[in-house]
Parts: structure tokens; sequence; C-alpha cells
């Protein structure tokens, strides 16, 4: 009799440019996901060139991983060409997936790439499986289902299509549905739908008063403003289980613009789950341990959002919602030193002799030295210091050896 294999989800991961990619590949991702120079949603980032495109699905594929190219900004007729002359410009590279939310690309990949993948973004916001089974009628592969669905829904939607359901588990959100928000194009002209948001939502706001134009009052219940807009971040490591039991195909982190620290440390998290999800030992102490390791990272106050609350007055409550940094990132892995033979170190924020850093690396559990002795390397000569600063080069003879895709962060 054969045994039953627990089909474990794809683990998707951004990638901003070539070295978050690099760490998102690292640190487990099954799949990641990038941008070229052309539409998609995050077009004021690093993103790809073509020759860096190419580079990226050779060095993912070499390591057997995924990479799906993001082409799902809104296509305007005056545009059309423009996507012909991309794709035929593109059209040699072998992409795994095509992300996309516009009916015209998805005609368009599948002219200028032989039986491509095609996935639909969470732009679309489909909420039911017929909106997913009219999708695979197109040519869709996979769909990431929209945000806002209550997680019964979810797995209607799963009995009754055979198309692959991506999820969002974990990131930003955005306060309007689906994130297809013209907040940003009418407060300051960048268009969120063709990747240029400005983030209007985060900004700070004041109430005026109709009659007497220079009057201001700051609606305001801390010392740091309102942010009437400021929506929390999705967290859903404490649900992965029942999503994974549920079957769907992907969970996908949000951060195209995040840092190698970010990507690092939430990718490692959710390799973790899913490695105790694959050998039935995802229990609630092992939840809490990751949610803790998650909550090391820079973020806003987590939410389940509305998949899973009973109703949505946390998401209403945007009021001190703000970033939460319980640690700092320090340092990243930068060679080594011949003279020592141990890892030369670049800072990234300041930390002093006598402190405990943490070092992640990729496949181990975080551990922690304290700092006994800083050597800074400078115009090739090298002398202690108590204090290591931002951009310093510097030896820390406490950690010994180090993974090359390291993380080095501080409490506090």
């Amino acid at each position: 009799m054969a045994l039953h294999v627990k089909k474990i989800p794809e683990l998707l991961v951004p990638a901003g440019n070539i070295k978050t990619l690099k760490y998102a590949v690292e640190y487990g991702a099954d799949a990641v996901y990038i941008g070229g120079k052309k539409f998609n949603l995050r077009s004021l980032g690093d993103n790809f060139s073509v020759a860096e495109l190419e580079e990226a699905v050779d060095y993912c594929h070499l390591r057997k991983v995924k990479t799906y190219i993001t082409l799902n900004s809104v296509i305007f007729e005056s545009e059309i060409n423009e996507l012909k002359e991309y794709l035929n410009e593109i059209k040699h590279i072998k992409f795994d997936g095509f992300i996309t939310s516009d009916a015209a690309a998805i005609n368009l990949i599948k002219i200028y790439f032989k039986n491509p993948n095609i996935h639909i973004s969470t732009q679309v916001n489909i909420t039911n499986s017929i909106g997913v089974n009219l999708y695979k009628e197109l040519g869709a592969k996979r769909v990431n289902i929209a945000r806002e669905i209550k997680f019964n829904d979810l797995k209607e939607i799963l009995k009754n299509t055979t198309v692959e359901i991506e999820v969002f588990v974990h990131g930003a959100l955005c306060i309007s549905y689906s994130g297809r928000c013209m907040l940003s194009k009418y407060m300051a002209g960048r268009d969120a739908n063709k990747g240029q948001c400005a983030h209007s939502c985060r900004w700070k706001y004041y109430l005026l008063e109709e009659e007497r134009p220079n009057l201001f009052f700051n609606i305001v219940q801390d010392k740091k403003g309102t942010f009437i807009y400021n929506s929390r971040d999705l967290c859903l490591m404490s649900k992965l289980d029942l999503l994974a039991d549920a079957g769907v195909s992907a969970f996908k982190i949000e951060g195209r613009m995040k840092t190698e620290s970010y990507i690092a440390q939430t990718v490692w998290a959710y390799r973790k789950a899913l490695d105790y999800i694959k050998n039935d030992e995802f229990n609630d102490e092992k939840k809490s341990f990751l949610l803790n390791e998650l909550n090391k990272c820079t973020h806003r106050d987590y939410t389940v959002g509305f998949m899973f609350l009973d109703n949505c007055n946390e998401l209403e409550d945007n009021e001190g919602v703000s970033y939460i940094k319980n640690y700092r990132f320090v340092g990243l892995y930068n060679g080594i030193n011949e003279k020592y033979g141990l890892p030369l170190i670049l800072v990234k924020n300041q930390f002093k002799k006598g402190e405990n850093i943490e070092i992640l690396e990729p496949g181990k559990m975080p551990h922690e030295v304290r700092i006994n002795e800083i050597i800074v390397i400078k115009n090739n000569c090298d002398f202690v210091s108590d204090t290591a600063n931002p951009n310093d080069i510097v030896i820390i003879k406490d950690i010994g050896n180090i993974n090359p895709y390291a993380i080095l962060r501080i409490k506090g």
C-alpha cells in the first residue's frame, strides 16, 4: 500500500534585485518573483534589466528554484506596441511563470512564449470559483486569490477548481480593495496601478476647518501623529497548516522593495514552518517560536487579515499602527580577511563591544555570541575599536566562520 505524501505548498518569495534574489534562494525559496524594467507594479524599485533577468533565471534554475516574472500593471491602448516590443526582447528567457492582471498581457504572452504558465495577479481580485475557472479557460495555471475572502470561501473555491490557488501569507496590506488604489494618482500624480505608488495611505493627515482655511487640527491619539489609512502587516504564520490542509498550492510573501535582511528573516521563518508542516511538527510551540522570529523583522502590527478575522474592527483601527523595531540589522558577510582568516562584516547599523549579536544563517537555528573585540579594517590598516559604525568593514573574532549569506542582528 502506497504511503500518502502530504502536499507542501510552494514558498514564493519576492526579489527586487539580484542581491535580494540570492538571499531568497539561499534561505529556502521554492520560487521567486521578479520584475523587469517595464510593466510591473514596482516600477520605482531597482528591478531587473534584460541581462539581469537572464542571470536571475540561470541562478535559480541551477539551484532548482523557479522564477516568475511580473507583468501585472494596467495596459493602456497606447502601450500595446511597447508591450509587444518588450515581450519580444525577453522571449528567449526561460521563465517558469508570468504573473499578470491584464487580458491583453495574457493574450500576448501566449503569442510570444510557447506554453507559458500564466499566473493571475491579486490585482484581478478573484473571489469565487467561477472567476477562477473563467481564467482557466483563458490559459491560467494559477490564481492568486483576493486577500479579502474568508477561509470558508477559500475552501469552497479549492473544491470547485483544478487551478492552482496561491495565497498571500505575509507582508504589507493595502487599504484599497486588492491593491487597486487611486489615492496616489490623485494626490501625487503617481499611479499605483502602473507601479508608481507614493504610499499616500502612509502619510500623516490633519483635519482642516472649512471657513478658516489655515486652521489645522491634528487629529492625534499619540505623539507620533495620525495615520488613519495606515494598514497593518499581514502574517498568517499561525494559520499555515490550515491553508496547507485545504490544498493551497503556494504561499506568497510580499516585499519586492525590501532589504536582504527582511528577505532572509521572513524566508527563514516560513521555510522552517513548511518543514515543520511536512514532518507533522507544526504545533503551537513551533508557531510561537516562529512568530517570535518574525517579530525580529521591522514590521507594522501584524494581523491575520480578512481571511481569519471574525470582524474587521482590527483592520479599521489604524491609529498608532507604525513600524515596530525590536531588533536592528547590523551587518552582512563581506568576504574573508586573509590576515585573520575570518569573515569581514559590512556594518549596516552601529554596534558596540560588549553587546550580544545574533547570527542567522540559511538552514541553521539562530545563535547568539557576545562581542568582545571589534577590529576595523580601513585603508589597508586594521585597528581595535569599541564601536562599529555604518559602512565600516570590521572583523568580529567571536563569531568565527559564518555563511556568506548570514544576517547579523542585535536586540533593541
